[in-house]
């Protein structure tokens, strides 16, 4: 797949510095303006994870990490490689691993040319993902199921046209709660989806509260007949989420380090910072363990303060969109701390 990389990545430079010059603003607008949404589908980036049989590219997610790290370096948007890896992300990983032949059959070609897109909703309000606290019910009912409690944080919830919903289906399984994944078209009765409230920035990404209403869904709609899908669904994905978000970080430092290197002030910084992405650089290409992540992830944190620091003493070396995209590379460390932590934690435990 080396050729399919190379071919992509060229591919998705094209169209970030044409998304950087022909949508000036983009790091503050709501949604992906349609007309970039359908240069990116007739280009082909929406299908590279999904299987060649229903008209995608049938690419690995670190191969498509890999092109991430091009594009946002080219169109300088955070969001909208968020929307892109997303889109590809859930293609590959609740489709590709967990769904059944209908079901990829019914979704997959739609996600390909970008008809379509699939949000994954696990985390709630006040709660996260964290799964003691997550509250939202499936409940078995004649050949199906009724859903009610709500959802946050919901990346590509407002453009989404199918939702993997996860709900518990045992409160006290053991002594533990089992959950269980469901699709639910977007139009499906019961369902409210509003902005969220939650996260106001990684523009032009959408994020999306769920409300579930007594929603029905027939048994078909389940995702896999696993007892439990937070360890083989929803712990995975963070590292699926990682390793492509990681790429695409990498990408984003490397354009923030050329605006820096243009100026004198900033140049020794730049090199700093340089030195700094080409060990996280080494470190993705040798070792993609999830501990080799906590390193890249320690490593782009120090980045982050370096650029953060940067942007506020510099402010005129760096334009309104690099400017953005500082801001939110800097939120990004954030997100999902709670989780981080405790690997960082596990991990001092082993020393």
């Amino acid at each position: 797949m080396a050729d399919a990389v190379e071919r992509f990545s060229a591919i998705a430079a094209d169209v970030g510095a044409a998304a950087a010059r022909d949508f000036p603003g983009l790091w503050d607008q709501t949604d992906v303006p349609p007309e970039l949404w359908r240069r990116m589908a007739d280009a082909g980036l929406f299908g590279l994870s999904t299987p060649q049989r229903f008209g995608g590219q049938g690419m690995s997610v670190d191969e498509i990490a890999r092109v991430s790290r091009v594009f946002v370096r080219a169109a300088g948007v955070q969001g909208l490689s968020t929307v892109w890896t997303s889109h590809n992300l859930m293609a590959d990983w609740i489709l590709g691993h967990f769904a059944n032949e209908a079901q990829q059959a019914e979704w997959s070609p739609k996600i390909a040319t970008g008809e379509a897109t699939m949000a994954f909703a696990v985390s709630e309000p006040n709660a996260g993902a964290h799964p003691k606290k997550l509250s939202s019910t499936a409940t078995a009912d004649g050949d199906g199921w009724r859903l009610n409690g709500g959802k946050a944080y919901v990346t590509n919830g407002p453009v989404a046209s199918v939702f993997a919903i996860v709900a518990v289906v045992n409160a006290d399984a053991g002594g533990r709660k089992r959950f269980g994944a469901f699709l639910v078209p977007a139009d499906a009765e019961g369902l409210t989806i509003a902005p969220s409230e939650h996260v106001a920035y990684l523009k032009p990404s959408g994020h999306a509260s769920l409300t579930l209403d007594n929603i029905y869904v027939p048994d078909t709609a389940r995702l896999t007949d696993a007892d439990d899908v937070y360890p083989i669904i929803v712990k995975p994905l963070r590292d699926h989420e990682d390793a492509a978000g990681a790429w695409a970080r990498l990408g984003a430092y490397e354009r923030l380090a050329a605006a820096m290197a243009k100026s004198d002030d900033l140049r020794i910084a730049a090199g700093a910072v340089a030195a700094r992405l080409r060990v996280a650089a080494l470190a993705l290409e040798t070792d993609q363990t999830a501990e080799g992540l906590l390193g890249v992830r320690a490593i782009l944190g120090d980045v982050a303060a370096e650029t953060q620091t940067a942007v506020e003493a510099h402010a005129d070396a760096f334009d309104a969109g690099d400017a953005a995209l500082a801001r939110d590379l800097g939120k990004l460390i954030g997100v999902a701390r709670y989780a981080v932590e405790a690997r960082f934690a596990a991990l001092a435990r082993t020393l």
